[in-house]
């Protein structure tokens, strides 16, 4: 009997062909031989392969914890690219909920004489940077890096923090070859998928089966003998991977009159929608913005802190004594707090040490400022309420998530519109915001919980008037005065 062979075989090349398995160590001749990308000639370094994996892993102790595994193959081209020899990765360190991150596998690759040559990161090469009371970075320097180098690098986070993933970024400043990111989520989480950029992924998703054991230790009392028996439960359950791909992306490169590139960028953020724990009701989280808000606005940090007063009564009391006009009254509790409580550099819709201890030790972040605005508004008689924002080195806020929003606003709800402040800028004015707050739409939290969308961008131009007068001498010289006048953003 004959068979023909030519559909296996087609088969089993395109199955290769979309099924490329990538090893840390494989490093060949060939790619440290590589002189330029084929693609992209203008590259100073390039992304060989990355693969990031997503596991939850249950300790007894602990309950559920995050383990993302990255695994990275970088190519140097160019000097300009030695940058990419610094690696770096922020974790949370915070007491409850404190992340762990270890490096492994750091190697550099060279082709001396016609052979590999391997240089391991030694311990002076990694070390760890402290960037506020939350958040660390783990940062490593690659040893021998040259025009040609090979780079391999793998890291592991441990965290307790599932409300949402790691962002994965597919593209990045310089092109990526292969990208590719896995998660195992049991069936007690659900998860939105927001995924941004022009390029979609290649997504395969199946169901696998998991189990957990659990130990038990009892001690048993028998007169003068004691005895302890171990036991072990097992809880089977189900688990969903899902597997995104993408080959062969360009360079995402900064162009002019882009607020943030990353709003472009081919990347893909898992939010927390709810759990369902066995035996345990059902707890949402962040299906639509309502949700969000709502989640957002019991934070212990948020809700309760808008609405504490008592600190600065008499303070605003004295403040508008004799100012009867609303928009004097409101600029006057606008301007006493830019003037006595500092803007710290910390953005957040999260305070740190409180409303009262950042009016009593005049500085805090930006929700401590912001929200103490808003509760003076209140008490000088106003409808005022937060905003929350998205700054524009954070990007658009494009789907219902927590994480969507960085920093929060005062608002004031007047019968002319809506008169919207941020008092960490010493110069900005009622309805003239910083520049970095100018990101699309905030979302105005009320009294009740509901929530409204609020246009964050100006809805006056602002103006660069020049006047000049002069009087030409018979030389060819003139004399005169020059005024230039600059308004709102301009100024």
């Amino acid at each position: 009997m004959k068979t023909n062979l030519l559909p296996f075989i087609l088969f089993f090349s395109f199955f290769f062909s979309n099924s490329q398995e990538f090893k840390l160590g494989k490093v060949s001749i060939a790619e440290l031989q590589e002189k330029s990308h084929p693609k992209d000639s203008s590259a100073v370094a390039a992304i060989l392969f990355k693969k990031g994996d997503v596991r939850f892993q249950y300790d007894q102790n602990k309950g559920f914890v995050i383990v993302t595994t990255v695994k990275t193959r970088i190519k140097i081209y160019k000097k300009e690219g030695y940058e990419w020899a610094n690696q770096e990765v922020s974790y949370y360190i915070d007491s409850d909920s404190k992340e762990s991150v270890s490096f492994a596998d750091v190697i550099t690759y060279n082709l001396v004489n016609g052979k590999i040559e391997k240089t391991k990161l030694k311990s002076d090469g990694e070390f760890a940077i402290n960037v506020n009371k939350y958040w660390n970075r783990k940062k490593i320097t690659m040893p021998n890096v040259k025009k040609g180098t090979v780079l391999e690098y793998e890291y592991e986070i441990r965290s307790p923090r599932y409300g949402s993933l790691n962002e994965w970024f597919f593209q990045t400043s310089i092109p990526v070859n292969y990208s590719e990111y896995n998660t195992y989520i049991p069936e007690y989480f659900n998860y939105n998928q927001n995924l941004t950029g022009a390029f979609s992924p290649k997504i395969n998703v199946e169901k696998k089966s998991n189990s957990i054991v659990l130990m038990n230790k009892e001690r048993e009392q028998n007169g003068y003998v004691s005895r302890t028996t171990f036991s072990s439960d097992k809880i089977d359950f189900s688990e969903t991977h899902s597997s995104y791909l993408l080959e062969n992306l360009p360079a995402m490169k900064e162009e002019a009159f882009v607020n943030n590139i990353d709003n472009y960028t081919s990347r893909i953020s898992h939010e927390l929608a709810m759990t369902k724990y066995p035996n345990s009701p059902t707890k949402m989280y962040s299906t639509d913005w309502e949700s969000v808000v709502k989640t957002i606005y019991d934070y212990d940090d948020f809700g309760p802190e808008r609405n504490k007063t008592g600190y600065f009564d008499d303070d605003i009391t004295k403040l508008l004594t004799g100012i009867n006009l609303q928009n004097e009254r409101i600029a006057a509790v606008f301007n006493y707090v830019k003037s006595n409580v500092k803007w710290n550099k910390f953005t957040g819709y999260s305070c740190d040490d409180g409303v009262k201890t950042a009016y009593k030790n005049k500085t805090g972040n930006t929700a401590e400022i912001n929200l103490m605005l808003t509760a003076m508004l209140r008490f000088a008689g106003f409808n005022a309420n937060p905003v929350l924002i998205s700054t524009r080195d954070n990007g658009i806020a494009f789907f219902p998530s927590r994480t969507a929003f960085n920093a929060v606003l005062a608002a004031v709800e007047t019968p002319e519109g809506l008169i919207v402040m941020d008092a960490t800028e010493v110069y900005s004015a009622p309805n003239v915001l910083p520049l970095r707050d100018l990101n699309w739409v905030g979302r105005l939290i009320r009294k009740d919980g509901t929530s409204t969308a609020v246009d964050l961008m100006p809805n006056t131009l602002s103006r660069e008037a020049i006047n000049m007068n002069v009087v030409l001498k018979n030389d060819g010289s003139a004399d005169g005065k020059l005024r230039r006048q600059l308004t709102d953003h301009e100024a």
